[in-house]
């Protein structure tokens, strides 16, 4: 995997979760989060991201 190809991914994936508006999308970032780890294994990159849904899930009162 080239570092461009990771750099790119994270930053699909920010934009992603900056997106989420309902449950639906909330549960699409979060598997992108998932899959991102999976494919990468970037333990910063991986838990930025999770904070970042967090975040995005408390200003925004996404139910689960």
């Amino acid at each position: 995997m080239s570092l461009i190809n990771q750099i790119e991914a994270k930053n699909k994936t920010k934009r992603v979760i900056e997106s989420c508006d309902n449950e639906e999308h909330y549960e699409v970032a979060e598997r992108m989060v998932e899959y991102y780890n999976e494919k990468y294994e970037d333990f910063v990159g991986y838990n930025e991201l999770k904070r970042l849904l967090k975040k995005i899930k408390n200003e925004k009162r996404i139910d689960i």
